[in-house]
């Protein structure tokens, strides 16, 4: 019996603890084009009138839902997070890596000797700026987070998935 009621409180602490870790992260969910409020494609198409939509979906982060938009204008992928009202939450764009501040790249020479900068990601906030890179270096594969200033805010090994080209 005292085996039965441990299990059973374990049980509902489980499902407890799964709950509360789930609501705190954002969660996708793939719509359509009918689902999206006209305020938010006017924003992107007067902002980005040559960017293609390649999909979209609502996110859902600490209790707000946002619209997301995934592009690609020329050669530049861009994520953009809008409110229904149609103002941009967030953009999240791949730049070239001749385009991150010096001494972002300083610091990845410094924490990673001779490595490669794969790819280079924007991510605007408001007014805040990071630099999310794909970094290739000799002990492996990388993602690094800068902020603005390029001070190393995160560094970790790349999934396979991530190393595989995301």
């Amino acid at each position: 019996m005292k085996l039965l009621k441990i299990f059973l409180a374990f049980f509902v602490l489980s499902i407890f603890l799964f709950a509360a870790y789930s609501s705190g992260f954002a969660q996708d969910k793939k719509i359509s084009k009918k689902n999206v409020p006209q305020t938010v494609l006017n924003s992107f198409h007067k902002t980005y009138p040559k960017a293609v939509i390649k999909g979209m979906s609502t996110e859902t982060e600490k209790g707000r839902t946002f619209f997301e938009i995934e592009s690609v204008d020329r050669n530049v992928n861009r994520d953009l997070l809008y409110t229904a009202a149609g103002k941009i939450a967030e953009i999240e764009e791949t730049i070239p890596s001749s385009e991150l501040p010096k001494m972002s790249i300083q610091s990845i020479e410094k924490k990673f000797p001779g490595a490669k900068i794969e790819k280079a990601e924007r991510n605007t906030s408001g007014s805040k700026v990071t630099y999310e890179l794909a970094v290739n270096a000799k002990k492996g594969k990388f993602v690094v987070v800068l902020n603005k200033a390029g001070k190393l805010i995160k560094s970790q090994k790349a999934s396979a998935e991530e190393s595989d080209g995301d």
